[in-house]
């Protein structure tokens, strides 16, 4: 059975990834209930990897052996989209992964990523009260690695935006699988938290990065980041001029 998250992706999916021929990659499939929805909705060109692969059920699916805390084992502009659900709040390097994504992509190729919304209005309580977020809410163990389960580095939006846009993958949409009742208490303070921030993300004092902060702040406070539980993004693969010093 589809989970949530896995309902709205297919959703992102079949509204904006209209050719079912293209070839898909699905990471860290599970079972594979998403892969089974999205064959059901008439794609057939679907691929998996996942670091067991003995627990993906779909015979007609092939599922490849790896961790996408590595090196992907796959060549350069090879897949149209890319699945990636609930995954990257696991990994140590998430820049190196997304540098991943965007190398076995194709030029205008698609990513669908998504991951816990730790900036959501009751996430911000709850750090508040107790220094951790939401879905993030004691620290991981010190004792035992086991990081396909702990969430060792939760991300804000913003962060994830810059996690994707510096390697080229750009926000086309952003939704939610749910919006969160505890979240909803934050409506009152929605005028002053958007008045706030922006006074803040106007300090900036680089021109074409303080127009990109206006972006964001629309973006942190519409709806589905506002109050939403998981950040579901839609991103597009384009050239970029992020210029990394040494």
């Amino acid at each position: 059975m589809l989970s949530r998250i896995e309902k709205t992706v297919l959703n992102v999916i079949t509204v904006n990834v209209t050719d079912q021929s293209l070839r898909i990659m699905e990471f860290t499939p599970g079972e594979g209930h998403l892969t089974k929805g999205l064959l059901d909705a008439g794609y057939k060109n679907v691929e998996t990897m996942d670091i067991y692969p003995e627990n993906f059920k779909l015979k007609e699916v092939k599922c490849h052996k790896g961790n996408i805390s590595e090196p992907l084992p796959f060549a350069d502009a090879l897949f149209d989209l890319v699945i990636s659900v609930e995954g990257i709040e696991h990994l140590e390097n998430q820049y190196g992964f997304a540098a991943e994504i965007n190398r076995i992509l194709k030029n205008n190729g698609y990513l669908i990523i998504t991951t816990p919304n730790i900036t959501n209005f009751a996430s911000r309580i709850r750090f508040l009260l107790t220094g951790f977020y939401a879905l993030a809410v004691r620290p991981s163990s010190e004792f035992e690695k086991n990081w396909g389960i702990e969430h060792i580095y939760p991300i804000t939006f913003w962060q994830l935006r810059h996690i994707l846009h510096t390697n080229g993958l750009f926000i086309r949409q952003i939704t939610t699988d749910h919006i969160r009742r505890s979240a909803l208490i934050g409506a009152p303070f929605y005028p002053l938290t958007y008045l706030f921030t922006r006074k803040k993300l106007q300090e900036e004092d680089e021109p074409r990065q303080k127009q990109t902060n206006m972006e964001i702040l629309r973006q942190m406070h519409a709806p589905a980041l506002y109050f939403g539980r998981t950040q579901i993004i839609l991103a597009q693969k384009h050239p970029h001029s992020y210029i990394k010093r040494k």
